[in-house]
């Protein structure tokens, strides 16, 4: 049997599948990014599996017993198959043997080889849904880098007196989240077969209230000393959503990075519950959903409500309003009641609970790192929410103008492209995507994709009737079903360059954003495990210009895509890890 070809061409998990089928022993080889991987097959079923990347064995595996050492070895295989999965590069061979080789190229494999075969079904199957389920966050954390719009409040600079005009904020976000202050101290590297990694960063530190001192109370406090100083030190939300799994999902996250919650599941609860927080002279952000029930029915705003029986009760709490979209009359009212802090909640992904999920998850991990502290801090100096002078978005920067001349871009890729593989946090890819666009286009959506729909998130550049393109991309859906551009870039993994499509979708894009100058467009995939998980389209209408240099745009896309599973893949191997240490102790 003679197997060998280019995993561009056929995938691994459908070369697994042809050996399983044929029940042979032997040894796949896979030339990949920095050495050799390989996969060892007795009649059809895997017996071990490794990387490049693969650490040599423990001596210590050998002196456990049976059971116990090949639950450790199952733990390597299981990894170095996820790891091998994800290649797109490479070239494969497939060598027959008569018995389980011992040596496979360089690689001693056996200290790592199963004495009873894994049915590559069962593998399949389990790798099939670990791409899916890392497809999911990926696209959540593409998703999440626009959760909010140019009103967030991110960090607040010194507030400065004036009497026309709100106090001035800036937006700041973080090379990466610090770690919790719970974590455990970094040690020595490990003794064993591990690999030590750069910390994840998936959790943030909580922030700590600052303000004048809390003057000693007449009489004994009810609450011990010690929790009572601790609640003085932990910020609290005011959380307000009438969905119990959204405010679970988020209650979960915000509580682990170190925020005290309160929740309520309409205006009147979060009334009363406010009120009681007034009682007890605690500071709390609100952080309320904009499309909830009012009470009696009266309409889908209930997070107006909340805002306005608030203010009639003396309390002007900061305020993050959540919304599933937003015109330019709710803005208009919002900044009416004050409110001037809003983020977008995933609603895409609704009815599919594991991605919805994920989404809510990195939703929340968006917040606790970007917006909540700088709230949280202004809660307890007393000082309400401030919009942010100037234009664009936490996520992209100002508006920028023409493009460059042609020799700065690749210049500029080259810094961004060592940007891109240091974020250990998955929201800022996206973040980097759309700084390196702006070096390519006057006008740029960054569209995600799921459920076979491509939604806008977020853009820069010129939008028709003063509109703003960072919100009116949200109100663009394209069905990826129906005969497009879209729908070929998106299942064909390939960038496109050209005139205006004249598609039926390629033209509602044009009509609801504008044609002005534009004369050509391009449309690049994000794809990350294997799948399409966002598109960016770009062109110049200010100038007419036809876009240039989209092959150097697209490589860099490509990357952005390998980040994205970077980072879940090193998350993965941290949890492995921390178990492989477990139980060689």
């Amino acid at each position: 049997m003679s197997l060998t070809g280019n995993l561009e061409d056929l995938p691994l998990l459908d070369i697994v599948q042809i050996v399983s089928f044929s029940k042979k022993t032997g040894y796949l080889s896979i030339s990949m990014g920095g050495g050799e991987g390989g996969i060892v097959f007795r009649e059809g079923l895997v017996v071990s599996a490794f990387t490049a990347t693969s650490p040599p064995p423990d001596p210590r595996l050998g002196t456990l017993p049976a059971a116990r050492r090949e639950e450790l070895v199952r733990a390597r295989i299981d990894f170095a198959l996820e790891q091998l999965a994800r290649l797109r590069e490479g070239t494969f061979a497939f060598e027959l043997t008569e018995d389980v080789p011992r040596v496979v190229g360089s690689h001693d494999v056996f200290l790592e080889t199963l004495t009873r075969g894994i049915n590559p079904q069962e593998l399949l199957l389990d790798l099939a849904q670990g791409l899916d389920d890392d497809r999911a966050q990926s696209a959540a954390a593409v998703e999440a880098s626009f959760a909010a719009p140019e009103e967030a409040v991110v960090e607040a600079r010194e507030p400065v007196p004036d009497t026309s005009e709100p106090l001035t904020v800036r937006v700041a976000v973080p090379p990466s989240p610090p770690p919790r202050r719970d974590a455990p101290p970094e040690g020595p590297a490990p003794q064993d077969w591990t690999v030590r990694l750069p910390r994840l960063g998936t959790d943030t530190q909580p922030v700590k209230a600052v303000g004048p001192p809390t003057p000693e109370p007449d009489v004994a406090p009810v609450e011990p000393p010690e929790a009572t100083a601790e609640r003085e030190a932990t910020p609290t939300i005011l959380l307000v959503d009438d969905e119990d799994d959204v405010r679970q999902i988020l209650a979960r996250h915000f509580t682990a990075a170190g925020f005290h919650i309160v929740e309520a599941g309409d205006p009147d609860s979060a009334t009363k519950t406010a009120g009681s927080l007034r009682t007890e002279g605690t500071p709390f952000v609100l952080v309320t959903d904009l499309g909830m029930p009012a009470s009696g029915g009266a309409s889908f705003h209930g997070g107006f409500e909340v805002v306005k029986r608030l203010w009639k009760m003396n309390l002007r709490p900061p305020v993050l309003m959540m919304t599933e979209s937003l015109n330019q009359s709710l803005r208009l009212r919002a900044r009416q009641m004050g409110v001037q802090s809003f983020v977008f909640k995933p609603t895409l992904s609704k009815l599919n609970p594991r991605q919805f999920e994920a989404d809510l998850s990195a939703f929340a991990f968006k917040l606790t790192a970007d917006v909540l502290p700088g709230l949280a801090e202004r809660a307890t100096l007393g000082l309400p929410a401030s919009p942010r002078r100037g234009g664009g978005t936490p996520s992209t920067g100002p508006v920028a103008g023409p493009p460059p001349e042609d020799a700065r871009p690749f210049e500029f890729l080259r810094r961004r492209l060592f940007e891109l593989r240091q974020p250990d946090d998955a929201n800022q890819i996206a973040v980097l995507v759309m700084k390196v666009a702006r070096e390519f286009f006057e006008r740029a959506i960054l569209f995600v994709v799921k459920n076979d729909t491509a939604r806008g998130l977020g853009g820069f550049g010129l939008a028709p009737h003063d509109e703003t393109l960072n919100l009116l991309a949200r109100q663009i859906v394209v069905p990826l079903t129906e005969a497009s551009v879209f729908h070929d870039v998106a299942h064909g993994r390939k960038a496109w360059l050209g005139p205006a499509p004249a598609d039926r979708w390629a033209t509602h894009l044009i009509g609801r954003i504008g044609r002005f100058q534009s004369r050509g467009v391009a449309l690049l995939p994000l794809v990350a495990h294997r799948e399409t998980i966002a598109l960016l389209f770009g062109d110049n209408p200010e100038t007419g210009r036809e876009p240039t240099g989209i092959e150097a745009l697209e490589v860099f896309v490509q990357q952005a895509g390998i980040a994205l599973e970077n980072v879940f893949l090193q998350r993965k191997l941290q949890s492995l890890q921390e178990n492989d240490r477990a139980r060689l102790r």
